[in-house]
């Protein structure tokens, strides 16, 4: 009788406790954060700024919230490099006059905003660090067991002694695969090698790629030109990068690192993320003469 009536009791009170919404008030209402993503190179260029906002997860829209209208310059010494909004992308900021970031000298990037109808000020600094490697020549083989995936291999030297971290971008007819699709390694396993050779990365065509990351997927023809950039990271910015991609790819999902506690080198008004950073690039092209050989030319 007792256990019939405490099956009777919970047949009444569940339906009950269901019928009104918990809701709990944690105290965290989380605004939103100014997003820097700066790259000052050693090319002589058009250095570049990308500015914008972060975005809640469930808000419907899925466009990027740029921020237009935003002052940009960059000052090394008495040096300073204005920028100015690019007419055709809104929160991009390209440097008026090309220049070049030069080995060990610092940066100092100014941003002055507005945000939320308020006005708001945020600074960066990075150090240009010197160039990791040597990239002499690359070439491609087509994988006959996968279909569609082409194998780069590359030719070059590591220097000895100086500990790197190394930002590895592919490109098709200069168009270059994002930074979620590109590759960020240490040099913790070939410090000072000589490569000849050497399998470093790869290209890979599918319809679904080439529909969503344009012609830096698209299947190799003959003449098409294949390009790799190596580029040398400032230790704070590999730091970043290398969160960036286990943010991206995933790691453990309990002890991945969430956007907001990604390092970054900017301070200012309010919460920002992002970073930006310093780099030198070299750079080596080959042309395809036939897409399908299986074989590097010599071998």
């Amino acid at each position: 009788m007792k256990r019939i009536f405490c099956f009777l009791l919970l047949a009444v009170l569940l339906p009950a406790s269901c019928s009104e919404a918990l809701v709990i008030d944690t105290g965290f209402h989380p605004g939103r954060s100014f997003v820097v993503d700066g790259v000052l190179t050693d090319r002589l260029c058009h250095q570049t700024v990308r500015l914008s906002m972060t975005e809640d997860f469930h808000s419907p829209s899925r466009t990027v919230p740029w921020v237009s209208g935003a002052r940009v310059s960059v000052t090394c010494g008495e040096q300073k490099y204005e920028y100015e909004e690019d007419a055709d992308e809104p929160g991009t900021y390209r440097s008026v006059i090309e220049f070049r970031g030069e080995t060990g000298r610092s940066y100092r990037l100014d941003v002055e905003a507005t945000v939320d109808g308020k006005p708001a000020h945020f600074l960066a600094v990075d150090s240009v660090p010197e160039t990791g490697c040597s990239l002499d020549a690359i070439d491609y083989i087509y994988s006959g067991d996968i279909d569609n995936l082409w194998v780069l291999a590359i030719w070059g030297k590591d220097y000895l002694h100086l500990r790197s971290r190394y930002l590895i971008q592919v490109g098709i007819n200069g168009h270059f695969k994002p930074l979620e699709k590109s590759v960020e390694i240490p040099d913790d396993h070939f410090d000072g090698m000589s490569f000849s050779r050497f399998t470093m990365s790869a290209l890979h065509h599918t319809e679904e790629l080439w529909k969503a990351y344009g012609e830096c997927f698209k299947p190799l023809e003959r003449g098409d030109v294949i390009t790799m950039r190596v580029s040398t990271l400032s230790e704070g910015y590999g730091e970043f990068l290398t969160k960036y991609s286990h943010l991206i790819f995933g790691t453990v999902p309990l002890l991945t690192d969430q956007p907001t506690n990604l390092p970054t080198n900017v301070t200012g008004t309010g919460p920002v993320v992002g970073y930006f950073g310093a780099c030198t690039v070299v750079e080596a092209s080959c042309t395809v003469d036939d897409p399908y050989r299986t074989e590097f030319p010599g071998q």
